[in-house]
């Protein structure tokens, strides 16, 4: 989802019965009383769910009766469960109290006993299931779903008319906990449901848009058609959707690398004319974004069927499966959107704590869209946008309070730093392993789900290192990091101070290796400083003159930073100079001699250019480095003392 500001309604059950139970179902109601009295002990929302964990959701059958003038909602919901228990005769669901549950009906098409006290009704099956039998009930309903700003945008179900095309559109939002607003349903993320069936009788002036394909558009009679969606992917309960009002269809056809076939994309547009026009740009990259993702991030995941928009006047956008509602048509929407379909619809958060997972990756997405798809310049402000806001309130990208909508939603903290947090993952691993992780996410957690420690260890797997710091500090930790680096060129020798602070967070400091771009009259050459501490000295041999120095000029890391020329560093006495150092060969095939000329032992470190720590030699003196274990490349290796005195020199490794 796309710029979600809302308020949640910490949806309250009431256990207390009512007297009045039928008197033919008075040993029925007795079980479900029971039920519902054991459930009062605890917890409400925890004992509910616990509950409903009882049974695993296999297949939804919506059969409604929706027009594009109001919310008013009718009709029947089938559900097919499997028993996760030896024994289960009792079927939880959870619906809202404004709708009225008219009946409910089994398998045989025997009605059965149902009890609603506030939003959660129990029935009584015909029958006890045992471990892995099939549950069929049908719940028929209606009634007029509650206005009361509940999810993630607005309501679970809304009717607006667009005030730029004045188009009235009725359409469903149902992301974090709005699903059983409008439909009988079970809300639990990790149950995902193995197919879904949606039809809406509606009036014959209106269009519907749903998830999966469109298998038929069948004449009612009396000014009505139905229209049949099927999606045969798995799907979460909040990704449910219809939408209904009056659209023109436009078809494009993406043609990604891994299929011979192409990619339908169906979007259901505004009959404006202008709604068209107004936003083709934006519409018609969508063929290349599908490319784009599908390339890097894996085959779309539900190629089989479709991708596509359907318009609602909503202030941004949803990403509904296979058909994402938007409010507004921009490129970065669009895109993140898209993204969505693989973080978040394909591989879906595990827990709301770990919504950043979906969030962040769509987030940086935008900007993987305008890297590849538009102007540097461009490029340059998605990225500078997406740091800036990211800067705006403190937090740290996972979170526990999932009852707070706006917190699982922050645009500064879930969305935006979560996704500069992205993109310093993206830095550390580099391209070739950071869309390897991606497109091994897809695959690995493929139509289920995923926590943060999920992608934690996968990260750890493919790269064969440890980056828990990274989770520690960027998706755990507050803040980000502030630098002060000051710089004095003497002769050949560049002498660097970096100072680093955590305005947040006083014992987040921030380990990494900082790109550092130096610009001479022959040229840029850059040089990779590892930064773990507060304070840090760096002395590098420069023989041109330095014209100017820039800090992570690419913009990789989320930061605040100064740059400043300092004519004293260099001239303390705490630093080594050249001529106290001796490091040969170098470049060298084999081992390195290593002479400090101090009488004090030493600490010497190798990293590779992204910073990652390879070797590490303590109690050192002079002697031998046995580098040959290391892999050729460049390096940088760091001599520091006790009292913190650095010394840094390229190693090349042939």
């Amino acid at each position: 989802m796309f710029n979600k500001q809302s308020i949640f309604l910490i949806f309250t059950v009431l256990f207390t019965l009512s007297n009045k139970i039928n008197a033919q179902h008075s040993c029925a109601n007795s079980k479900i009383k029971s039920s519902i009295t054991n459930l009062s002990k605890a917890n409400a929302t925890n004992e509910q769910m616990d509950f409903m964990e009882k049974y695993d959701v296999i297949f939804h059958d919506l059969n409604l009766n929706v027009e594009r003038t109001s919310t008013y909602i009718s009709g029947s919901v089938k559900t097919v469960a499997k028993s996760k228990i030896s024994a289960l005769d009792t079927f939880m669901f959870q619906l809202h109290a404004n709708l009225t549950v008219d009946s409910v009906f089994g398998y045989k098409n025997q009605k059965l006993s149902v009890i609603r006290q506030g939003d959660i009704a129990l029935v009584l099956l015909d029958s006890v299931y045992t471990f892995n039998q099939f549950i069929q009930v049908q719940i028929y309903y209606h009634g007029t779903p509650p206005s009361a700003a509940s999810a993630a945008i607005g309501n679970g179900f809304s009717n607006k008319a667009s005030p730029t095309y004045s188009n009235q559109i009725t359409w469903s939002l149902s992301q974090p906990y709005s699903a059983y607003e409008w439909w009988p349903c079970k809300q639990s993320l990790q149950d995902k449901i193995d197919s879904v069936f949606i039809a809406v009788t509606t009036d014959t002036s209106n269009k519907v848009g749903s998830n999966g394909l469109l298998k038929s558009i069948t004449p009612m009679g009396n000014g009505k058609h139905k229209f049949n969606w099927e999606t045969r992917y798995k799907m979460d309960y909040y990704l449910v959707m219809v939408t209904v009002g009056q659209y023109k269809e436009y078809l494009q056809y993406a043609k990604p690398k891994q299929l011979a076939d192409s990619i339908l994309i169906q979007h259901y547009i505004y009959n404006n004319p202008l709604a068209y026009s107004n936003n083709a740009t934006s519409i018609n990259a969508t063929k290349s974004m599908v490319e784009l993702f599908s390339d890097l991030y894996g085959l779309y995941p539900f190629y089989k069927e479709k991708y596509g928009h359907v318009m609602a006047p909503f202030s941004g956008g949803m990403e509904h499966q296979t058909m994402t509602s938007l409010g507004i048509f921009n490129f970065g929407i669009v895109a993140h959107e898209l993204a969505h379909q693989w973080f978040g619809d394909n591989v879906t958060c595990a827990t709301w704590k770990d919504i950043w997972l979906n969030e962040s990756f769509a987030t940086y997405s935008e900007y993987i869209a305008a890297k590849y798809l538009t102007s540097a310049s461009n490029t340059a402000t998605v990225l500078t946008n997406m740091h800036n806001t990211a800067k705006k309130i403190d937090g740290s990208v996972y979170f526990t309070d999932t009852t707070n909508v706006s917190r699982i939603f922050s645009s500064e903290i879930t969305y935006n730093k979560g996704g500069s947090a992205v993109r310093v993952l993206h830095y550390l691993l580099g391209d070739s392993l950071f869309f390897r992780v991606c497109k091994t996410y897809q695959v690995q957690f493929a139509n289920g789900n995923a926590t943060t420690n999920d992608l934690r260890l996968l990260v750890n797997s493919l790269s064969g290192k440890n980056y828990d710091y990274f989770f520690n500090q960027w998706i755990y930790g507050l803040g980000y990091p502030n630098y002060a680096l000051k710089w004095n060129q003497i002769g050949n020798q560049l002498f660097i101070n970096i100072d680093q602070s955590n305005l947040k967070s006083a014992n987040n400091l921030f380990q990494l290796s900082l790109p550092i771009v130096v610009k001479t009259a022959n040229g840029d050459t850059t040089i990779y400083v590892q930064q773990g501490d507060a304070k840090n000295s760096y002395q590098f041999s420069f023989t041109n003159p330095i014209i100017s120095i820039a800090l992570d000029p690419e913009n990789w890391i989320l930061k605040s930073s100064t740059v400043t020329k300092d004519a004293s560093i260099g001239n303390e006495e705490h630093l080594f100079s050249k001529e106290n150092i001796i490091v040969y060969p170098n470049p060298t095939n084999g081992n390195v001699m290593v002479n400090t000329n101090k009488n004090e032992t030493v600490t010497i470190s190798v990293y590779n250019m992204q910073g990652k720590l390879c070797l590490t030699k303590e109690s050192f003196k002079s002697g031998v480095l046995e580098t040959s274990i290391l892999q050729k490349g460049i390096y940088l290796l760091v001599i520091k003392t006790n009292e913190g005195l650095v010394y840094n020199e390229k190693l090349v490794l042939n």
